[in-house]
């Protein structure tokens, strides 16, 4: 198992926190967060296909997932890590919870899907053509100007999405259009979080009631008005609920809570 870049910072001996990216991103993504909890022992990892690991081989979320397992076994304090995961460092925390719970103290996880997408068939040549686009400087820069993003940020996001792995773009959509949340979490008692920006479309929104209906130790809470990236977006609400979240204290009033979900 070739080992995944991790940027670790924060407090030796303190309570780890691992973070999971998105799809096309890095560490990059969770800049704000990192420095706002710089009294944990914080480990940032660039995932298989992405960034510093882009020569890891993209294998499936499950072979990711126990990388992260691996990873906190050795690197984490004692042993065991809070998890925090945004769309694809989400779905790959549902997995890490399916396959490794014992490794895991408490879970954030946002922006996920727990179904298979509608239209699949129509998605995969809308697939392969953003492939191509991708490794497109021109597209790409496009894309970043439109993300509430730093000129830093720009760059980084420019950057790794250019540096990303073909193949590993194409698996881990081939993947995650026919995701479900494993049915096993019901026997999964870490304590999650499932939260998503309330502006992301009705197959994410939906996650924060269904998911934590299936798990018997999970909540649910929207970010009112946000986007599919909103710990950019709204970075200090985004780690507050974190913070709130992984020492058990009270989850900031600016959240919704799932049942008024419409």
């Amino acid at each position: 198992m070739r080992s995944l870049y991790v940027n670790e910072t924060g407090m030796p001996g303190a309570p780890s926190i691992v973070f999971l990216h998105g799809i096309g991103a890095s560490g990059w993504m969770w800049e704000k967060q990192i420095a706002a909890l710089a009294d944990f022992h914080c480990l940032n990892v660039d995932l298989p296909g992405h960034g510093k690991s882009n020569q890891v081989p993209w294998v499936s979320l499950a072979d990711t997932a126990d990388h992260i397992a691996a990873l906190i076994q050795s690197r984490a304090t004692n042993g065991w890590a809070h998890v925090v995961g945004l769309s694809l460092g989400g779905h790959i925390a549902l997995v890490l919870l399916e396959r490794h719970a014992n490794v895991v103290d408490r879970a954030v996880i946002s922006g996920v899907t727990d179904a298979p997408m509608p239209n699949r068939a129509l998605l995969k040549p809308q697939l392969w053509l953003m492939s191509f686009l991708l490794k497109r400087r021109w597209f790409v820069n496009m894309q970043a100007r439109s993300l509430p993003l730093s000129s830093d940020m720009q760059s980084a996001f420019t950057e790794n999405l250019l540096a990303m792995s073909l193949q590993a773009y194409r698996r881990i959509w081939e993947e995650a259009v026919d995701f479900y949340v494993p049915p096993t979490l019901k026997l999964v008692n870490n304590p999650t979080l499932i939260t998503a920006g309330g502006s992301e479309t009705n197959i994410i929104t939906r996650t924060v009631d269904t998911i934590p209906k299936l798990m018997p130790n999970a909540q649910g809470r929207l970010a009112p008005g946000r986007g599919h990236g909103w710990n950019i977006e709204a970075p200090d609400l985004f780690t507050a609920m974190v913070r709130a979240w992984i020492t058990g204290t009270p989850l900031p009033a600016g959240l919704q809570a799932a049942h008024s979900v419409a």
